[in-house]
């Protein structure tokens, strides 16, 4: 991306003047990376769909709560809650670690990219299912009407490109580093993504 400056900032360089300065993501606190490559961009976006998530999925419930009841069952209610947690803790360390260099946070990107592995498995399901393609009633039943429309939001329209956005960003920050050792031979750069792939 070339800044408003003229400044290529997607090569891990210092950015000048760019979106991603913008005083809304410095009171939120976001994209302040030193170097801000496109792994930091892409988590903090993330993080940003992570907050918006936590918002809308608690509008989600109290619509289900107000439409459908509470009778939802355990495994529903579990399932449901599990997520909602970690979506909201996740959505802080992205936010971590899009402000800070990629080595300051390699095991905080570890988790990112463990938890956004799983999930992003866990959301082609859960979308199949709200669109009645798959039909586990031991999980939940396809839910109608405004429970089904809020789910649409919190879940396909925000949570899935969270979640995915968390994983290229995490993969991209633990294997493809740009603001580290810049410059740097190839050789360095191959051992630097040995030892990321050795912590996993």
């Amino acid at each position: 991306m070339v800044s408003l400056a003229g400044q290529d900032t997607d090569a891990g360089q210092t950015r000048s003047g760019t979106i991603y300065d913008a005083s809304l993501f410095r009171k939120i606190g976001l994209f302040e990376a030193p170097k801000l490559g496109t792994s930091h961009k892409l988590l903090g976006v993330a993080a940003l769909l992570g907050f918006m998530f936590v918002f809308t999925h608690i509008i989600t419930i109290a619509v289900t709560l107000a439409t459908a009841g509470s009778a939802w069952g355990m495994s529903a209610w579990m399932l449901d809650l599990t997520g909602f947690v970690a979506g909201g803790c996740f959505s802080l360390l992205c936010r971590n670690a899009s402000n800070k260099p990629s080595a300051e946070t390699r095991k905080d990107n570890i988790w990112i990219l463990i938890w956004s592995s799983v999930t992003v498995c866990v959301r082609v399901l859960d979308v199949m299912m709200l669109f009645g393609i798959v039909n586990i009633p031991s999980i939940y039943v396809t839910p109608h009407g405004p429970t089904l429309a809020a789910n649409i939001v919190s879940e396909v329209i925000i949570a899935f490109p969270y979640t995915l956005l968390a994983f290229v960003g995490s993969v991209l920050i633990l294997f493809y580093p740009t603001d580290t050792d810049v410059g740097g031979s190839a050789e360095a750069k191959s051992k630097e993504r040995n030892v990321g792939l050795a912590e996993l």
